[in-house]
């Protein structure tokens, strides 16, 4: 069974919490016995001060060795006056021949040598707990008086470590338990909608394109939600688009594929040779040929401008002598409408880099769409516009237009409008997709306006 996310977050951030957690307390419980070493070490060398002053200012000896003794009674300090032969004269609390030895030892070697005043010993007593030696000299009127030395043990942090311990590891295991609480809650809120988008993308993967997620969220899974919802529309969209295009290819194939068996079969089946009947029927059977011969090389050229492997030739020409001549090879189809057609631009010259034989057939297809659905005696402008950044040429007539509903697709690949796009009136229904694709590898745009019973203006715009 595969781990679910929300888990596994939960894990790696209860893991990373039980890391830091104890990190801290660690510090913590290293820093706070190191800050009260240091400042009973700082109290201790105080206390020496005062002793040593009161002394040296004219105090009776045995007043100051009366007060160390009332104050550290009780206490976990052994305090010990050295005369000027540092030798024990006073000592707070009885002590071992043996330690008074090492006290009086550690006093020369530190005195003579005049080492540090401040040490921490780990005398072995009580568990190994450190304690603080110090001794503080005393000289008065310029004579050497004697030495107080102290032995503070550290044994009272020692004796609360426990304590404070279990207090850093309540608050540490609190803080655990209520990140745990937290992590657990937000993964699930972001497992949650996780969860469903993966229930909504196995269905789409089954082909339920019309299944809806519905997350409202700004972050990052509603994004994901969103995107997945544009993508499932892409989907539909390519759905439909592949069985109409199946569905137009058939029929578009089939219903010349129909005559060419049917005039074929009278023919075979004739019981005698009728040289006009048969050169009619070979004309019908022809020109469903050639009808299928356009609609497949006109499926090939757009799968091959799709696929990008349609390589330009580009060279510069002056766009307005191009299009006249353009237009010249159409003449005959204008005369047979009535239709004319006027080539007109913003300047005198305008000159572009194209590939003249792509991007000339991208006009004769809008140019003969226009044909097509533009009445007789009508007319159609070609107006080129040329400004700093691109050169837009625009196509204009005054046929049947197309209405708001179906303008949005006229680009799509066999895409007919009832009345103005019907076979019967010609085409392949992939000339206007082939248009878009050669003047999108040119690196410009398309563009449709139209107006039902007014004209239609195509625009192809193509960077100078």
């Amino acid at each position: 069974m595969k781990k679910k996310l929300s888990k596994k977050i939960a894990f790696f951030v209860i893991l990373i919490l039980l890391i830091v957690i104890s990190t801290m307390v660690l510090f913590s419980y290293h820093f706070f016995k190191n800050f009260y070493k240091e400042q009973l070490a700082i109290n201790v060398e105080e206390e020496l001060r005062a002793y040593a002053t009161m002394i040296e200012e004219g105090i009776d000896e045995e007043i100051v060795v009366y007060l160390i003794l009332e104050k550290n009674r009780g206490r976990h300090v052994q305090t010990i006056f050295f005369d000027e032969n540092l030798e024990p004269s006073y000592l707070s609390h009885h002590v071992s021949e043996e330690w008074l030895n090492e006290y009086q030892v550690w006093v020369q070697e530190r005195y003579k040598s005049g080492g540090d005043t401040l040490q921490y010993v780990d005398t072995g007593i009580n568990f190994h707990i450190p304690h603080i030696w110090a001794y503080r000299p005393i000289v008065k009127d310029g004579e050497f008086q004697g030495i107080f030395f102290v032995d503070q043990d550290t044994g009272e942090f020692e004796k609360a470590k426990l304590q404070l311990i279990l207090l850093l590891f309540a608050m540490g295991l609190f803080t655990l338990l209520i990140g745990a609480l937290l992590t657990i809650y937000l993964t699930r809120v972001i497992s949650k909608p996780l969860i469903k988008i993966g229930e909504t993308t196995r269905e789409i993967a089954k082909g339920d394109f019309d299944i809806k997620l519905s997350i409202a969220s700004d972050d990052e899974v509603g994004q994901l939600a969103t995107d997945i919802h544009a993508m499932t529309k892409q989907l539909k969209e390519f759905r439909d688009s592949k069985r109409q295009f199946i569905s137009h290819i058939s029929h578009d194939l089939r219903t010349p594929i129909t005559y060419i068996k049917g005039y074929s079969a009278v023919m075979k089946d004739a019981p005698q040779v009728d040289e006009t009947e048969w050169r009619r029927n070979l004309g019908v059977i022809y020109n469903e040929a050639k009808r299928m011969e356009y609609l497949v090389s006109d499926l090939f050229q757009l799968t091959k401008l799709e696929e990008g492997k349609i390589t330009l030739h580009k060279e510069e020409v002056d766009l307005l002598q191009w299009l006249e001549s353009i237009i010249a090879t159409r003449q005959l189809m204008f005369d047979n409408h009535s239709i004319t057609c006027v080539v007109k631009g913003n300047k005198n010259e305008v000159r572009a880099v194209i590939d003249q034989h792509r991007l000339g057939q991208a006009v004769i297809n809008v140019l003969e769409n226009s044909i097509r659905y533009t009445p007789k005696g009508g007319l159609i402008l070609v107006n080129v516009i040329a400004t700093e950044n691109e050169i837009s040429i625009e196509i204009r007539d005054n046929g049947i237009g197309i209405s708001k509903e179906d303008l949005p697709h006229i680009w799509e690949r066999f895409y007919r409008v009832d009345k103005s796009r019907s076979r019967e009136s010609g085409g392949s229904g992939l000339g206007l997709a082939i248009v878009k694709e050669i003047v999108e590898i040119h690196g410009g745009t398309v563009a449709v306006e139209s107006e039902e019973g007014v004209g239609t203006n195509f625009y192809l715009k193509i960077p100078c």
